[in-house]
């Protein structure tokens, strides 16, 4: 018989997938206009091809997930195993002309019809647009089952044309799109290696011939960073998200198809802030595994990042022929005879950690809001979601009223549909764009797990919540929203004030 949920679980685990969508964003926000110190680097791929001497893809991000640029060799150091490398170089990945391969997996299931595929269509050809010259581009589509890649090229008129050709029919075969993507990139003659995977569902309908364990482990020992996109709400957030871990890439939500350019945008832009760390090595060549751990301190701050590589020295595994090793014996030897059950175990701890570390995250944030008068300049796009839920989802008593302004008086009531705040005709709180102060599509505000969230959208201009400009906030009654010379209100209806 099945128990019951507890309520507060529930509210817990609403205001925990709140807060991981809030912070997802922060980590793709536009640059910020002030240097920032370092406050996270990920070490992504080490391409070991002229081992001792490695290049390690590094990102190095500030507090609010903005990437840190203007680095030079003098801020870098790095250790294999433990042991003092040499770090010989370090350049930009715009300016380092190293060429990279991106495997664009996309999901043209049957749920993606319509406007979500035309969307992330769109999107997808704008990235392929922002890569650098020297980069190619590779297009897998899956549904009931995997396509082959198109062609691996940097013709961006042909990719486009491949993306914008695509259909959505079918169930969705996720495992085995991930065990083909890792494969397609690894096959691909640059050094420099990316995986996008975007998806609106869950594995489904018994389609795929991988396990979710299976491709779990290809995707953890290809050495290849994947970045996953879920689509809406219908997503199995667990597996994408262990995905990218296992990879070294990173999960992002879009909970919308309207979301889904910014997305790819971050994603672009994140890839043009990284540098390239040329180092030099001790470790025999005799194909075992090492850890590499590459340290930056920069204004005061030190941090580092770890990853782990296989050394060069012997043949690989192979992983696409019938000749391979049987799948029972590789998740095996790769987990020193860790069990299946252990392996589930593991994960669940994972995210268990993750999210008491967001709830730890809010209280610390709270007491520091608490203890400091005014409002905190900041970029940074998440706010804590408020004690009050709203009762109904469907029929939420809140509204926008604008305070302040030419269109003083005007207001929208909020509900199931998402509303759109800008100077375009089409826009449900239609504002007059005062000399170019508002974007025709300047925010938009909608409900999600009981609490309505607001997102910026024109990147020329700024949203405040609160005197705060922010990318994202999770809105609480009696908040204020500056929009240009505009001042609005988000309130209950029974709190309005005239």
């Amino acid at each position: 018989m099945a128990l019951p949920l507890d309520t507060n679980v529930l509210k817990t685990a609403r205001r925990l997938l709140a807060a991981g969508l809030a912070l997802g964003w922060a980590l793709l926000a536009p640059p910020s206009t002030s240097a920032q110190a370092p406050a996270a680097l990920d070490v992504t791929q080490v391409i070991s091809a002229a081992y001792p001497e490695v290049t390690a893809v590094v990102t190095v991000r500030d507090a609010f997930g903005t990437p840190v640029g203007g680095l030079n060799a003098a801020a870098f150091s790095a250790s294999e195993d433990g042991a003092a490398a040499q770090v010989l170089d370090v350049q930009a990945a715009v300016d380092a002309g190293f060429g990279m391969a991106v495997v664009m997996v996309m999901d043209t299931s049957g749920s993606m019809a319509g406007d979500p595929l035309a969307t992330t269509q769109e999107a997808a050809v704008a990235f392929v647009d922002s890569l650098l010259p020297n980069d190619k581009a590779a297009v897998i589509a899956f549904a009931d089952s995997v396509g082959p890649p198109s062609e691996l090229t940097g013709d961006r008129q042909a990719l486009a044309s491949v993306l914008r050709g695509l259909q959505a029919n079918g169930d969705t075969a996720l495992y085995d799109a991930v065990v083909a993507g890792v494969r397609a990139a690894g096959a691909a003659p640059l050094p420099r290696k990316l995986i996008v995977l975007l998806t609106d569902g869950q594995d489904h309908g018994a389609r795929s011939s991988s396990t979710a364990e299976g491709s779990l482990a290809e995707a953890g020992t290809a050495g290849i960073p994947i970045f996953t996109i879920g689509v809406g709400e219908d997503i199995n957030v667990p597996y994408l998200q262990e995905v990218a871990q296992r990879s070294g890439g990173r999960f992002l939500a879009a909970p919308a198809p309207a979301d889904i350019p910014a997305v790819y945008e971050g994603i672009g832009r994140l890839l043009r802030a990284q540098y390239l760390l040329r180092l030099r090595l001790s470790g025999p060549a005799d194909g075992g595994d090492s850890e590499l751990r590459v340290t930056v301190s920069d204004r005061g701050a030190t941090v580092e990042g770890t990853t782990h590589f296989r050394r060069p020295g012997v043949a690989p595994q192979p992983t696409a022929t019938a000749t391979a090793t049987p799948e029972p014996v590789a998740p095996e030897a790769e987990g020193g005879g860790i069990s299946p059950f252990l392996w589930v175990m593991i994960v669940v701890l994972a995210l268990l950690l993750v999210g008491g570390g967001i709830l730890g995250f809010r209280r610390v944030r709270r007491r520091r809001q608490a203890a400091v008068s005014g409002p905190t300049k900041s970029t940074a796009s998440y706010r804590p979601p408020p004690v009050a839920q709203w009762a109904s989802p469907e029929a939420p008593s809140a509204r926008l009223v604008v305070v302040e302004g030419p269109d003083s008086g005007r207001s929208v009531d909020l509900g199931g549909q998402a509303v759109t705040i800008g100077a375009d005709v089409d826009c449900a709180l239609r504002l007059s764009d005062a000399g170019g102060q508002v974007g025709g599509r300047h925010a938009r505000v909608w409900l999600r797990e009981g609490s309505f969230m607001l997102h910026h959208l024109d990147r020329r201009l700024t949203t405040l919540v609160g005197e705060r400009p922010v990318d994202w906030a999770v809105l609480e009654p009696g908040d204020e929203i500056v929009i240009g010379p505009y001042r609005l209100r988000f309130e209950t209806m029974g709190e309005h004030k005239p």
